[in-house]
């Protein structure tokens, strides 16, 4: 039989590119050979640009575009991936099986949902959907009846996600992460099998879902492995580092099935989300686990200058785990970071509103500004001066502060203190207690209203006796805590009031009503460090009850109302930039943080957060700590500089001394005391002289 062979040939316009707009280090891992690729990209090293030419340049190969499976970990990623494709490689790009994980998992069940006991038009559960049905699933393991120590179902429902995304056993997982619950291990178990049965029962997947079963399949169904090892002759997967244990198995799973062509994209430096399952061994190990696989390297950065490349390079070498790192700038010289100490964290949230605005007088927009730290909570002071300055910001590690369901809780207490006729604060503070619905919390309240006292009312009998009985101990709790804050002297104390609210029952409802407890009750301790600035609990209220008004805020010119700045955690913060970063609050205990140290493995991961937010700046970088700390009570406590400061070289940062200037002023005359002061002195003169 005659033998035809058809020569692919790259679009020539494809040539050009790849020789035009990569580098060599670049174009060699945009063009590596088939087998297992591991590419190693820093910081602001053109990691997509790369991603997206290798796929271009398999297409122009011969590899059929729908042989192809680019797995990243955000939509917006994989969308700008396939639209850059889409300009080398034409209409091609959309056949591109490109996605998250769970997308792509999504396409797949549905061809094949009937050999797992589902309907291939199974629905996906969100985040609200999963926590109702584990609800129901707790009265079927016989849960909900316990008492009030037993996990909530967002508990319960992050133990299982866990569990599955690491592989790992709800024993272990629970003896790991939450020793508090071990007496509940059979219990959660439980939960988690009737949880299952439920979503089986009404043809339901949750997210986690999508990759459990999808691996299920191939272990299960090795017609199916094949199948899809034939089906995706390369695999392309973004992001490597933050990759946990099921979706590597799952990937690797089928590129071996197949032509074991995997190219695994990433930076070990930038590991960073341990605490939601990522393994970083996937990427420290992927040579060991395949062997012959081949590592490229980019490590020219483009994004930042020379000074805080050099800086960034210094910070991660003190890592003893990672692949070698050698960045370098490609940019022109700039600035050295900036080291600044601070007397205490107002004088931090000062300096770092006053450089802001400088900044944005030398044409740097609020939006190319950022602020990062490592703990939300560690932003609140600074909320509570940008708020107070008028500037703009906008919050990407949660909502503001001052939005949040706690700090609004403890703000209810203020305001009833100030206010004892508030009626939206006692009712939200009553439904806080068990067993009091809005039915119940309207006719407590119209009981205190009718009284010219209601801070007398609600001890009385009568009022009492509008509690249902099973709430009434909860009920004389907080009247207790209500007169605990009273005593305080909160109107000319505001923070002593608030340390009150932590003194009394408050934590133990956070416990009971939300989720990350502990940190919610950092939250309320550093409302308290902002309230010790306040010699008024009325100014405190105001000041927060206005601070909405911040939204209509527009910038100088009032044609960018749009122009907000940055507040992030660094986790948040990871894969974006910004002309100007401020990294906050870099004292030890705080930054790296105090448990995650102790954790095995933990200062390393630290230290890779550390990494993460210096990269993110292109042009300016400032690292600022207190040099003492109080957490709104007690005595005030010298701190130590966060580590990831004190062992870099001297030589590649420059130490900023602050310096306080105080304008001179003169207040003016009015003209109308011109004519009048000299006949007054006058008739001064001539009183001393007559005594």
């Amino acid at each position: 039989m005659r033998k035809i062979t058809l020569k692919h040939t790259p679009p020539p316009a494809l040539a050009r590119q790849l020789a035009d707009d990569l580098n060599a280090s670049q174009r060699e891992a945009a063009t590596a050979p088939d087998g297992y690729n591991l590419i190693l990209a820093g910081p602001g090293s053109g990691k997509t640009r790369v991603i997206t030419y290798r796929v271009a340049w398999l297409i122009a190969r011969g590899i059929p575009a729908e042989s192809i499976l680019l797995v990243t970990f955000t939509r917006r990623a994989a969308r700008e991936m396939v639209g850059r494709l889409g300009g080398l490689v034409g209409h091609e790009a959309g056949r591109v099986w490109a996605g998250t994980f769970h997308h792509v998992g999504n396409r797949l069940l549905r061809r094949s949902a009937k050999e797992l006991g589902f309907e291939p038009n199974f629905t996906i559960l969100d985040g609200e959907d999963q926590t109702d049905l584990i609800r129901l699933a707790m009265d079927d393991a016989g849960l909900a009846s316990k008492d009030k120590l037993a996990p909530k179902p967002s508990q319960i429902q992050h133990l299982i996600s866990f569990a599955v995304n690491t592989r790992k056993t709800i024993e272990d997982v629970i003896a790991e992460t939450a020793g508090n619950l071990i007496v509940w291990t059979d219990h959660v178990r439980g939960v988690a099998e009737a949880y299952a049965a439920r979503k089986r029962a009404s043809n339901c997947m949750d997210y986690d879902d999508l990759l459990v079963l999808w691996l299920k399949l191939l272990n299960e169904h090795p017609a199916r492995l094949a199948e899809q090892g034939k089906m995706f002759r390369h695999i392309l997967v973004d992001e490597m580092q933050d990759t946990n244990a099921l979706q590597i198995e799952v990937v690797e799973k089928i590129a071996a099935a197949g032509a074991g062509n995997l190219t695994a994209v990433g930076d070990d430096a930038q590991s960073i989300y341990r605490f939601r399952g990522a393994d970083y061994d996937n990427i420290l190990k992927f040579p060991d686990r395949h062997a012959g696989s081949r590592i490229f390297r980019l490590d020219v950065n483009y994004r930042s200058t020379p000074q805080i490349v050099a800086l960034t390079q210094a910070s991660i070498t003190h890592n003893k785990s990672g692949f070698p790192k050698q960045l370098v700038s490609a940019r022109t010289d700039g600035l050295k970071p900036a080291v600044v100490a601070t007397a205490d964290v107002y004088e931090e949230a000062d300096l770092v509103c006053q450089q802001i605005m400088e900044s944005r007088d030398r044409g740097i927009p609020l939006t190319e500004t950022a602020v990062l730290y490592r703990n939300h909570y560690d932003s609140v002071v600074l909320q509570g001066e940008l708020l107070a300055r008028g500037i703009p910001y906008n919050v990407r590690s949660g909502i503001r502060f001052f939005e949040q369901a706690h700090v609004k809780d403890v703000l209810a207490f203020l305001r009833v203190v100030l206010n004892p006729r508030d009626e939206a604060s006692w009712r939200r503070l009553l439904l806080l207690l068990p067993g009091i619905g809005p039915a119940k919390a309207g006719a407590v309240y119209r009981k205190l209203a009718a009284s010219g006292d209601p801070f007398s009312a609600v001890v009385a009998a009568e009022t009492m006796a509008t509690v249902p009985a099973k709430s009434r101990g909860m009920f004389a709790a907080f009247v207790n805590d209500l007169n605990l804050i009273r005593v305080t002297d909160p109107e000319n104390r505001p923070a002593a009031a608030i340390q009150a609210v932590l003194a009394g029952g408050y934590p133990a409802v956070i416990r009971q009503r939300y989720d990350k407890p502990d940190n919610r009750i950092k939250d309320v301790e550093q409302f308290a460090v902002l309230a010790a600035k306040y010699e008024s609990l009325e100014r405190l209220v105001a000041d927060l009850m206005l601070a909405g008004d911040l939204y209509g805020v527009e910038s100088s010119g009032g044609e960018e109302p749009e122009d907000l700045l940055v507040l992030s955690s660094v986790h948040q913060a990871k894969g974006l930039e910004w002309s100007q970063v401020f990294v906050i609050r870099l004292v030890d205990d705080g930054f790296p943080n105090r448990r995650a140290v102790d954790e095995p493995g933990g200062e390393e991961e630290e230290r890779r957060i550390f990494y993460v937010a210096v990269s993110r700046a292109k042009d300016e970088l400032m690292l600022t700590y207190p040099s003492t700390v109080s957490r709104g009570y007690g005595p005030t406590t010298f701190s130590t500089p966060s580590r990831f400061i004190t062992e870099i070289d001297r030589d590649l940062y420059e130490r900023a001394e602050l310096e306080h200037e105080f304008e001179e002023f003169e207040i003016p005359v009015p003209k109308e005391a011109d004519a009048v002061m000299p006949g007054l002195l006058e008739e001064a003169k001539k009183k001393r002289e007559a005594k």
